[in-house]
């Protein structure tokens, strides 16, 4: 190839090639970010009576095995 066929092909490439928009990109990535937050907030969001429980008496739970005094955090 000559220098007038590598200069057409790099027009025909030119035109080819939709320009670039980065601020698109960067808001649609946010937009699904965000959109997967609020999806499992509303699949996972709610606490059953079971995990509020243990998540509440795993402290006292862990030291009745070694017979010492359970503390409370407050």
């Amino acid at each position: 190839m000559d220098q007038r066929d590598w200069e057409l092909l790099d027009k025909q490439m030119r035109r080819s090639t939709p320009p670039r928009n980065d601020g698109i990109v960067v808001l649609t990535i946010a937009t699904v970010f965000l959109a997967g937050l609020a999806v499992g907030g509303i699949l996972f969001g709610q606490e059953s009576v079971a995990e509020r429980f243990t998540g509440n008496n795993a402290k006292v739970a862990s030291y009745l095995p070694n017979r010492s005094a359970p503390t409370i955090n407050r």
